[in-house]
């Protein structure tokens, strides 16, 4: 009987453990929503397009966002004064200050 007992406290154990990691899914997956919050402020990239006049969110004008190379994006040549910035599947030639002057293919 004991060892019956011992397989049920090690069943309720692992159910214990699976309940617990279960758990930890559901923490992974809370945390894991404010851990992609960084990604959210990647996101409105996607569902958000923006045009000609409007002005690029200040997070979409880092460096890590222009783009150097245009040809080998098949993308014209800026105009002076601006340059092209990819975000997401978008390209977009924008001023200093982050107004864009055109949409680029994709855009």
């Amino acid at each position: 009987m004991s060892h019956k007992g011992q397989s049920s406290g090690s069943q309720g154990s692992m159910s214990q453990g699976g309940m617990s990691s279960g758990g930890m899914s559901q923490g992974s997956m809370s945390s894991g929503q404010p851990g992609s919050m960084p990604m959210g402020a990647q996101s409105p990239y996607s569902p958000k397009k923006w045009n000609k006049g409007e002005k690029l969110p200040t997070e979409f004008r880092d460096r890590q966002y222009v783009i150097d190379k245009y040809k080998d994006y098949n993308l014209p040549a800026p105009k002076k004064g601006y340059h092209w910035v990819g975000v997401g599947a978008d390209y977009y030639q924008v001023s200093s200050n982050g107004t864009i002057y055109s949409v680029g293919p994709g855009g």
